[in-house]
């Protein structure tokens, strides 16, 4: 009933806060699955680790919104991802390419990254809640 609600609601205001966390959720689902994925092949010979494409990367087609420039000194309002890179991989003598360091800070971020996510959807919940006037908690 809850999520039927926000639905009606986004509809109406222009962003459904259950569904994008739904969304971030399955995302991290999908790349803690392939990150682990990594770790697993991590001796297996030639392996190359994978990734999936960013979340900005998903929402890009959704919400496609540019800053604009606003005075003649500030810069263009282009969104890059931001964030460093490593380039370069380490090749050990089997042709694998999986740092398992790397791959090991990737799962502990997106392990906070879906308790953030799941923190919110659960705020948003009680918020819902306390409007309708039920006591669930």
């Amino acid at each position: 009933m809850l999520e039927a609600l926000s639905s009606q609601m986004s509809q109406a205001h222009g962003t459904d806060v259950l569904d994008l966390a739904g969304r971030r959720l399955q995302w991290l689902q999908q790349r803690e699955s392939v990150l682990a994925g990594n770790v697993a092949n991590a001796n297996t010979p030639g392996y190359t680790p994978r990734d999936i494409a960013s979340f900005q990367g998903v929402l890009q087609n959704q919400m496609s919104m540019t800053l604009a420039q606003t005075e003649p000194g500030h810069l263009a309002g282009h969104g890059t991802g931001g964030g460093a890179k490593r380039t370069g991989t380490n090749t050990s003598i089997d042709g694998n390419q999986v740092d398992i360091e790397n791959q090991l800070e990737k799962i502990a971020d997106t392990n906070d990254q879906q308790r953030l996510a799941t923190n919110a959807y659960s705020v948003y919940m009680s918020m819902f809640s306390v409007a309708l006037g039920s006591s669930s908690s």
